[in-house]
């Protein structure tokens, strides 16, 4: 019967178990069992051939870079005479817009002139038959008080001449030409042409809307005639 079979197997394993010698597991067995039923994390590896490749490609973009570097773009230091510029063409469009244009004015405007900007004149080139001298007034560029004349040549076109103080000043090397016995700086921008120097520790712009080569050829023979018969210098 199912009831009587079971006991059966209950006394049959423990009369086995009181008989039977019994032996404990060596110490190896029980230390294999244990990392056998361990868990191990999965180490991912690359594939050699990928870090070749990479290791390749690595090599040859630093030898690309090394090839490459001396012809890399650098960093453009600012103009420092950008804001500069920009003023001296600013005044020279309103001396063009608003300025007077009459000779007969000059004795009366250079006195007060001189007086408002500071800025005095021992001699002064007031033109001959290429150009003439036709007004003169204060002016404030870029925080400096300065004076400002207008001349106006043959051919209509309007040259301004400024000068302020600027004794920190430094003109750069870089596009200076040598006009006459003098190398002042000569720029071009938005369609007008600079001429600037040095002199007296005052800043000397000369401005027009001459930009080709042979009108830039006029404005430097403005120069020289400026250059040549004009000492500014500071009344404070």
């Amino acid at each position: 019967m199912p009831g009587e079979s079971y006991g059966e197997d209950v006394e049959i394993g423990r009369v086995l178990r009181q008989r039977l010698p019994r032996h404990p597991a060596p110490q190896e067995f029980r230390s294999a069992l244990v990392r056998a039923l361990t868990p191990r994390p999965v180490v991912r590896t690359w594939p050699t051939f990928w870090l070749t490749s990479a290791a390749s490609a690595l090599a040859t973009a630093l030898i690309m870079l090394l090839w490459l570097a001396p012809s890399l773009p650098t960093a453009v230091p600012p103009d420092p005479l950008r804001p500069l510029a920009g003023a001296v063409m600013n005044y020279h469009a309103k001396a063009i817009l608003w300025g007077e244009s009459r000779s007969d004015l000059v004795p009366a405007a250079l006195p007060r002139a001189m007086d408002e900007s500071g800025v005095s004149l021992n001699w002064l080139f007031t033109g001959d038959e290429r150009i003439q001298l036709v007004n003169a007034q204060p002016t404030y560029l870029e925080g400096r008080r300065g004076i400002e004349l207008a001349y106006q040549d043959a051919d209509g076109h309007a040259v301004t001449y400024i000068v302020v103080p600027a004794p920190a000043l430094v003109l750069p090397e870089r596009g200076r030409m040598q006009i006459g016995r003098w190398r002042p700086l000569v720029r071009k921008e938005n369609g007008f042409s600079m001429i600037l120097w040095k002199q007296q520790g005052l800043l000397c712009v000369l401005i027009a809307d001459l930009v080709s080569e042979r009108d830039l050829g006029k404005l430097k023979d403005y120069f020289v005639k400026v250059r040549s018969s004009t000492e500014p210098y500071t009344i404070y």
